[in-house]
């Protein structure tokens, strides 16, 4: 009877053993899994951050257009915020220029150099703007559709 309980003891011991073992393993396992998940977020974030960020220009409905120019030939406005007053041109003004027949026809989805990106109807980009900082604001919006560092604004045909 006592040897039976010691080997019981025994097995028990070697069972808890191996648990801890395969317990370690499992944690070191996933330690490992989010730590090479978080240096391939970060690579593909300031990868996608690299794009155009320092550029000049911002593709509306996939063609190239000059910031300065745009800035030169568009009159700049102020609107008043919950954020304060701000300056920029108005973003129907630069939809405009696409020259489109019903341009409230159209979502547009406003895409920012680290890969932020919202979509806003027609309405508004009448009430919104842009900043020589390429910020698009909607002062009757949430500052979660305000979108910084504008690359790209893709034209939705509804």
């Amino acid at each position: 009877m006592v040897k039976s309980k010691h080997n019981l003891y025994i097995i028990k011991t070697n069972i808890r053993k191996r648990m801890l073992f395969i317990r370690g393993k499992i944690i070191h396992i996933l330690a490992i899994s989010v730590i090479i998940l978080g240096i391939v977020s970060t690579i593909y974030v300031n990868a996608y951050k690299e794009r155009n960020n320092n550029s000049n220009e911002i593709i509306i409905n996939g063609n190239n257009y000059d910031i300065s120019t745009i800035f030169t030939n568009i009159n700049e406005i102020q609107i008043t915020t919950d954020d304060g007053k701000k300056m920029g041109i108005p973003l129907n003004q630069i939809i405009d220029l696409l020259k489109e027949k019903c341009p409230s026809c159209f979502k547009y989805k406003i895409i920012g150099s680290d890969g932020y990106k919202q979509t806003v109807n027609w309405e508004d980009i009448e009430k919104g703007i842009f900043t020589i900082e390429k910020t698009a604001i909607f002062p009757h919006l949430a500052h979660s559709f305000w979108v910084k560092n504008i690359i790209e604004i893709e034209v939705i045909k509804i």
